[in-house]
């Protein structure tokens, strides 16, 4: 995932806004998701199974969180500095 894009389509104020700019994150994505990966294991001639799905859909919301959490953190350290730079002045 482009970091930067993350970073400019995410307004933490507007949940409404990130829905719209993120449709990953969707009733009908999932839906779609879960099409494809009872498919793919239909090709694979294995049983699809609901945990397995949301295992599949957990690893996903992992990585995400991971890219969450490096860009929360850039923004404390940022901040951080700059509050203890004006405290300076």
């Amino acid at each position: 995932m482009d970091t930067n894009r993350f970073k400019s389509s995410h307004d933490f104020s507007n949940i409404e806004k990130n829905l719209h700019n993120n449709p990953g994150y969707s009733v009908e994505s999932f839906s779609q998701q879960a099409k494809d990966y009872i498919n793919d294991m239909r090709s694979q001639n294995q049983e699809a199974t609901k945990q397995g799905f949301l295992s599949h859909a957990q690893k996903s919301a992992h990585e995400v969180w991971e890219e969450i959490q490096q860009m929360a953190s850039e923004a404390w350290e940022k901040n951080k500095d700059q509050s203890d730079s004006e405290k300076e002045k």
